[in-house]
């Protein structure tokens, strides 16, 4: 573990965060038929260049290799004006589990808000995602009971009047 790097993404990263992107969707839709592996590059590149709010923590095994990605955004005003860091995905690679590195990913994270005078993380995770339910626990997080709701594409196209 100590040989892996933990760093945000640089827009020269763009295809190291497309193969993760693209292996996290292999893992969470293994029967669905994924878009191109070039869209997904393109995605990287385009939102790592705009720099919209969405920023890429890239974990890289020795040899440069990318085995793991959380997608997280800075939110602000968040209680007394500090903010919040989102974890929209925090995801690893087979081969990454359980060598401490999501650990690793989270800890990245904290030492950027503490720097950055950011108040706190906030994540969700599927109620049947044990395995993230049990590291976030191990790592002190408050399980909060929250109702959250989601609006897909054809929700989004009702709502918009398209």
């Amino acid at each position: 573990m100590r040989d892996h790097v933990i760093r945000f993404a640089a827009e020269a990263d763009s295809s190291s965060v497309a193969d993760v992107i693209e292996a996290m969707d292999r893992h969470y839709r293994p029967d669905a038929e994924l878009r191109p592996w070039a869209e997904y590059r393109a995605m990287a590149a385009a939102t790592i260049s705009a720099r919209e709010g969405t920023r890429f923590v890239l974990c890289l095994a020795p040899g440069g290799a990318a085995v793991g990605i959380a997608c997280v955004a800075v939110l602000r005003p968040g209680r007394d004006l500090r903010g919040l860091v989102y974890v929209k995905d925090l995801f690893l690679k087979e081969e990454a589990r359980g060598l401490g590195l999501g650990t690793e990913i989270m800890r990245f994270l904290a030492r950027f808000c503490l720097d950055e005078g950011i108040g706190r993380i906030d994540l969700g995770t599927d109620r049947s995602n044990d395995g993230a339910q049990r590291l976030y626990d191990a790592l002190g997080g408050s399980r909060q009971d929250k109702v959250s709701f989601t609006f897909p594409a054809d929700t989004l196209r009702k709502l918009a009047g398209a």
